[in-house]
């Protein structure tokens, strides 16, 4: 579900619980009052778990990114603008009970037109699992005549991405293939992208990252870390990185 799905419904409940308090409290009877007290008192402990996860984890983040993306001249915004939370990106896709874009950030990189994501889901959502997973993507178009590919960590949620079209790969290392799972809608096209040195890259490559080509779009994801200040700068030098590594087979754009 959508993070801000999700507020939305625990407003809705609150504002239901608060006239079902007023309700109670017109209606009388000897316990009116208790129940009234019970539900007040849920509703501000709600209400302040939301508050306090916004006050220490929202504002925070939002303020750091928007600095972090000004000092590479690009322009922050709040929230999904572009709408890609609902693509069918394999990493939007993992099982999680929660997700959301919390910031997106749009510029000029390498010539090209990217965007800078700020992605974050959690499995469960509970807060005695702490489960949250953060990740910072970079978004930019794809090279002409590259066909859909998607190559991300190996897991659990991995395997239920329900691309259209796309099928499992198993290419030729089988340290690759424990630690990535491959879907493409061309196995040779994929064979021919993710060659020794690209696999040799990503296998050393930092904790939870990953690449996806969509519909005409590339896009480059690392894990963040929760203490880390500089995972945008981090991640567009990621991102070319990445781009250096491709083989030339694949690539429309260089001789």
């Amino acid at each position: 579900m959508n993070a801000t799905t999700a507020r939305r419904i625990l407003v809705g409940i609150g504002v239901f619980l608060a006239g079902g308090t007023l309700l109670v409290l017109l209606k009388g009877g000897p316990d009116a009052g208790d129940t009234a007290r019970q539900v007040v008192f849920v509703v501000v402990f709600v209400g302040g778990l939301c508050w306090l996860g916004y006050r220490f984890r929202v504002l925070p983040r939002r303020a750091s990114f928007r600095d972090q993306t000004q000092a590479v001249a690009f322009r922050a915004e709040r929230g999904d603008p572009r709408g890609l939370l609902q693509e069918p990106f394999a990493l939007f896709r993992w099982i999680g009970s929660v997700r959301e874009i919390e910031n997106t950030a749009t510029g000029t990189h390498r010539g090209q037109d990217v965007a800078i994501v700020d992605y974050w889901f959690a499995p469960t959502g509970a807060p005695e699992y702490d489960d949250y997973e953060h990740y910072t993507c970079v978004v930019a178009p794809a090279d002409a005549g590259w066909s859909d590919l998607s190559v991300v960590p190996e897991r659990l949620g991995s395997r239920t991405l329900g691309a259209i079209g796309m099928r499992d790969v198993e290419l030729e290392s089988e340290r690759f293939n424990r630690a990535f799972h491959v879907r493409a809608a061309d196995p040779r096209f994929a064979s021919a992208f993710v060659d020794a040195r690209m696999m040799a890259w990503l296998l050393d490559g930092p904790d939870g990252i990953g690449f996806e080509i969509l519909d005409g779009r590339l896009m480059v994801f690392r894990r963040r870390q929760i203490a880390g200040l500089d995972d945008v700068a981090a991640t567009l030098a990621l991102f070319d990185a990445f781009r250096d590594r491709i083989p030339r087979v694949v690539t429309a754009d260089r001789g």
